[in-house]
């Protein structure tokens, strides 16, 4: 049954390759550069169709704006969040190094926006809006899973920003719920703490393995093993094999939970291209999201 479960889910996802290599982000809907991007990611990590890949990369480059962001869509310049995932699926390929460059240099200088952090008596929210990470719009305040994402691309360069990624590790640290895990980005609004989620917390996992220490991030990991986390959704599925996967905790049950996840299609209809595509990366990869962008399976 896994087997077949994954076969015809990789044959979901090839079938949405458009023939300018692009994908498209569902059955019968427009291609996107995220859709693209996890696509070409996917297909890496399972070694499938290596002419698809090229022309995925291909067709990123193509999206890639001349300083070097990739927004979601043209009329939206502002929302390029994508630019980490094009980052990501060019990163194993030499020739796109170009490419690599200018996305990183964009990254760069466009972090979340930010201020000083004011008392405890007179702030709205409880996290330190000092710390630099990033955001799904460009100008707008740091979150966790942009951040993540960003922090994933960037650590995987040859030569990493040490002083970005050091902030960025200390936004997601900070941003961490009391009693472990992580949501979107706040931890108190209005004095009242927030609850965690799984995606969210394994995005942030997967970005601090080997920048943090165990111990800074235990009950985080706890929470996300917990059966509270056990979801057979694709995102959070996805994202708990990932974050388990980057510390060395990802057991068959994370990989069996994104298979359950991508049997459900066959009771609720085929999952979006980025949801369809994270779910198979961690199934074939068992949780070791490097291997996404050329690092060791």
């Amino acid at each position: 049954m896994p087997a077949t479960v994954l076969e015809a889910s990789y044959d979901v996802l090839i079938r949405r390759a458009a023939p300018d290599g692009a994908f498209a982000a569902a059955d019968g809907e427009a291609s996107r550069p995220d859709a693209t991007a996890w696509a070409a990611m996917a297909l890496f990590a399972a070694n499938l169709a290596p002419e698809l890949i090229a022309a995925a990369r291909a067709a990123l480059a193509a999206a890639q704006s001349p300083d070097g962001r990739l927004a979601l869509v043209p009329e939206r310049p502002e929302a390029a969040w994508p630019t980490a995932l094009a980052l990501m699926a060019w990163l194993p390929d030499p020739a796109r190094a170009e490419n690599v460059s200018r996305a990183a240099a964009w990254l760069l200088a466009h972090p979340g926006s930010h201020w000083p952090k004011r008392s405890e008596e007179q702030a709205v929210i409880g996290h330190d809006t000092s710390l630099r990470g990033w955001t799904w719009i460009d100008g707008a305040h740091s979150w966790v899973e942009p951040t993540a994402l960003a922090m994933l691309a960037l650590g995987a360069l040859a030569a990493p920003p040490a002083e970005a990624l050091a902030e960025a590790t200390r936004l997601l640290l900070d941003r961490q719920l009391p009693d472990g895990g992580w949501n979107y980005g706040n931890t108190r609004v209005f004095r009242n703490t927030l609850l965690p989620v799984p995606e969210s917390t394994g995005h942030a996992l997967a970005a601090l393995a080997g920048r943090a220490a165990p111990g800074d991030v235990a009950s985080s990991l706890a929470y996300l093993q917990g059966p509270q986390c056990a979801v057979a959704t694709p995102l959070a599925a996805a994202w708990r094999a990932f974050g388990l996967g980057a510390w060395g905790l990802a057991g068959q049950d994370a990989v069996g939970l994104c298979l359950a996840a991508l049997e459900r299609q066959s009771r609720y209809g085929p999952y979006d291209t980025p949801q369809l595509a994270q779910c198979l990366a961690a199934a074939a990869t068992r949780g070791r999201f490097v291997a996404l962008i050329g690092g060791p399976p």
